[in-house]
């Protein structure tokens, strides 16, 4: 769950033919928020290009190479599998990659469901994903820690919540706070360097996974601890998930994520609007613990300054709370929500 001490690592990152993809977002989010070198990216469609070329959003560059040997040249101790290939598993020349690097002694680490331990027996792999062997059940410990614990919601699934939990722990330590950053998802765990993926927990042990967390995080006291919140009450795939995290936490405050998009969860859903995520979120957290939702993070991809400086005004006068979008602006109102709540979690009455 947590190590002693996380090695320090020299990332090579494989995102061969799709590091532009939405869907290489372990990549991205290692480049953006990790605290590891990154020395080099492959993908052979943007050979000889630089992140920063590319991507400059993600606010560190590293160069982008064809092949393995090139990157080798940069002396990387780690290769990560930086998206998840459609179907779930890699393909045979990723593998091929995997095992020039293995035989090599170089560490492979993958946050996909597919586990490489069984496929490189006797070499230093980490697979993320893969939970701790014994969780217990949640006690209720987590109801009485000391630090504010503020955890992010979604209207939706891949939403923007982990980004916006670093993005808020970015503004804390501006701020001069300590903020512990708890990791559910693999993309976090890499950046962390430690958490559990709350999405490969059995589910009775989910809220005692999401609990373990806190207090673990808690130890080192911090200011305000920021979980990492998965999945959405309203997707049906994934609700599971978010319920466990959301009891399991026993957050004092919640974020709310989302964004401009009306198109149905899995085509098949209607996404809540913020307004009835709000109700909803707190209605299901005062089950265990109440919890307000203190401001919401608007991810506004896709749209344009104008259009998402009105969509933003018009998410906050519609529910009544702070909205910002922290990659767009900055996450600073957020934070003055989250460190202006009540450690009690009373809900706040808005007639929504």
């Amino acid at each position: 769950m947590m190590p002693a001490q996380a090695p320090e690592r020299r990332y090579a990152i494989l995102a061969e033919g799709r590091f532009l993809d939405t869907n290489a977002k372990t990549a991205h989010g290692l480049l953006r928020y990790g605290k590891d070198e990154v020395v080099a990216v492959m993908d052979s469609s943007l050979a000889g290009k630089r992140v920063l070329e590319v991507m400059p959003s993600l606010r560190r560059d590293a160069p982008i190479v064809g092949t393995f040997e090139e990157a080798l040249s940069y002396s990387p101790t780690a290769i990560l599998v930086g998206l998840a290939p459609p179907g779930g598993r890699l393909p045979e020349e990723w593998m091929e990659t995997l095992r020039m690097a293995a035989n090599m002694g170089i560490e492979l680490i993958s946050g996909l469901h597919q586990r490489l331990a069984p496929l490189f027996p006797g070499k230093n792999v980490w697979d993320v994903r893969r939970p701790p062997l014994e969780i217990p059940l949640f006690s209720g410990a987590a109801l009485d820690v000391a630090p504010k614990v503020a955890l992010t919601v979604g209207t939706s699934s891949a939403i923007g919540k982990m980004t916006a939990t670093l993005e808020i722990e970015r503004a804390a330590k501006e701020a001069g706070l300590s903020a512990g950053f708890v990791a559910t998802g693999q993309t976090g765990i890499i950046i962390a360097g430690w958490g559990v993926c709350v999405d490969a927990v059995v589910s009775d042990f989910i809220a005692g996974a999401a609990e373990q967390l806190v207090l673990r995080a808690a130890e080192t006291s911090p200011d305000l601890i920021l979980v990492e919140g998965q999945g959405s009450l309203g997707h049906p795939a994934y609700s599971g998930v978010t319920l466990g995290l959301l009891h399991g936490s026993c957050p004092d405050c919640l974020i709310l994520c989302c964004d401009a998009s009306d198109e149905k969860i899995m085509n098949l859903v209607p996404r809540p609007t913020p307004a009835r995520a709000v109700r909803l979120y707190e209605e299901v957290a005062a089950l265990v613990k109440p919890a307000p939702v203190v401001a919401v993070s608007v991810n506004t991809r896709g749209l344009d300054d104008a259009e998402a400086e009105k969509f933003i005004a018009r998410v906050s006068d519609e529910i009544g709370l702070p909205a910002a979008d922290p990659l767009r602006g900055s996450a600073a109102p957020i934070l003055e929500a989250v460190i202006g709540a009540s450690k009690t979690g009373v809900p706040v009455e808005r007639g929504l």
